[in-house]
């Protein structure tokens, strides 16, 4: 895991990052502190990119990806950060990285059996007492179930119709033609082996299932987080793009913004904080309340008003009926979503505000300090805990402004930099 942050006001953008990454093995888990997560994405002009979650693209490391790119566009530039972030993904379109049909099968593969297992997951803690006693009435049940499961998702992800772009047009027919090949030994492993046997129907189900998943936007399964931000050509003030990229079928790639995340400064919004990944930190001191305090809190107002609301009809029910059939027909949720509401204006004006107000005003040498300060105590609060230490090592920070570009404020290196002169000697000869 990892913890990054973007903070931008109108003079510059502060970003920072943990060095913490997670390998998973056959053996457990375990976490090295020497990952890089911040880039410069052009050697010439005030342009960054973080990542985190997964540090590949398809098995290839995304830092060897982002230095090919910075290569090639080598002293070109855009007029928006946007711009360049659909130019990276356009260079990510033209290279193999991804490789062959035959990998990318193996990653859709992937794909599917995490879907399958968090569908069949689900059947499980609603249905335990069917998988409890593994009769043939009760299996074939089970089936029954995860089909009306799959036909919801299915239902729900055409309603919403939230596709990434390059798999708007991206038809069920061509999904069932490549992943044809793996498609039968996804079953073997999660159904077969078990003894549960799928008939033609509940296969069609489970493929469409697949399909509309790999189409939908979503933060559920394997992905990549690119953080493109810092300064257009024609851009005065920074901004920052968060870009989810999973993987490639053929020559579409499963990304998209993650508009809810994005930033722009402008003279009507003069600062803002994102973090990203390990959030919970920073959204407390944003807020003012634990994210998870937040949700107890809102979960123990339901379940005692429902109780006091009991109370009262216990009292009343024989003496007044009419009344007791008012009461019961009060719709708590209402209440619970207009207290939160109350709640998150409250949040707004005491803390989110007065914050921001105060980071637009920031030099560039305080929002350094603050960007690693919010890193540094997401770190702080998982080595005094019990919690897995999955934010932790070197802090990397770097300032992007208009006028000096990319600035490393902090900054680690695998190499002793007084032995490597030439390095930094040919940094911009090596277009």
């Amino acid at each position: 895991m990892t913890a990054v942050v973007g903070i931008l006001n109108k003079q510059a953008v502060a970003i920072a990052a943990d060095s913490a990454v997670t390998i998973g093995g056959a053996n457990g888990r375990k976490i090295f502190n020497r990952a890089n997560k911040v880039f410069t994405l052009s050697k010439y002009h005030p342009v960054g990119v973080m990542l985190y979650n997964s540090a590949s693209f398809m098995s290839t490391p995304w830092e060897t990806i982002i230095k090919v790119y910075r290569k090639q566009l080598a002293d070109k530039s855009f007029p928006t950060v946007k711009a360049y972030q659909e130019d990276f993904i356009n260079f990510l379109r033209t290279k193999n990285f991804y490789s062959n049909e035959n990998d990318q099968r193996q990653f859709l593969f992937g794909f599917a059996n995490t879907l399958i297992n968090e569908l069949v997951k689900e059947i499980i803690n609603e249905n335990r007492h069917l998988i409890d006693a593994p009769t043939p009435e009760n299996k074939a049940q089970i089936l029954i179930q995860l089909g009306v499961k799959a036909d919801a998702y299915v239902l729900k992800f055409n309603t919403e119709n939230n596709y990434c772009d390059d798999f708007i047009a991206y038809t069920f027919e061509d999904f069932e033609l490549f992943i044809a090949p793996v498609y039968q030994n996804l079953l073997d492993q999660n159904f077969t082996v078990n003894g549960y046997i799928i008939n033609q129907e509940l296969q069609g189900k489970l493929k469409q299932f697949i399909y509309v998943y790999l189409k939908t936007k979503e933060i559920f399964t394997n992905y990549t987080g690119l953080i493109f931000t810092g300064f257009g050509e024609d851009e005065i003030y920074p901004s920052l793009i968060p870009t989810n990229i999973s993987m490639a079928i053929g020559s579409r790639l499963r990304f998209y913004i993650d508009e809810n995340k994005a930033a722009s400064i402008t003279n009507d919004n003069n600062g803002a904080i994102c973090p990203f990944a390990q959030t919970d930190v920073i959204d407390t001191i944003l807020t003012g309340i634990a994210p998870k305090l937040d949700e107890t809190y809102l979960l123990n107002f339901e379940t005692y008003f429902k109780k006091y609301n009991e109370a009262i009809l216990n009292i009343i029910a024989d003496s007044n009926p009419e009344l007791t059939a008012q009461l019961q027909g009060i719709d708590i949720k209402e209440l619970v979503i207009e207290y939160a509401s109350k709640n998150l204006e409250t949040k707004q004006s005491e803390y989110i505000h007065p914050l921001m107000n105060a980071v637009s005003s920031l030099s560039k040498e305080d929002l350094a300090e603050m960007a690693e300060s919010l890193i540094y105590l997401t770190y702080l609060k998982r080595r005094i805990t019990f919690a897995e230490e999955s934010v932790g090592g070197p802090v990397d920070v770097a300032i992007i402004s208009k006028g000096d570009g990319f600035i490393w404020i902090k900054r680690k290196h695998y190499f002793k930099p007084e032995l490597n002169q030439y390095f930094f000697d040919n940094y911009f000869n090596s277009k």
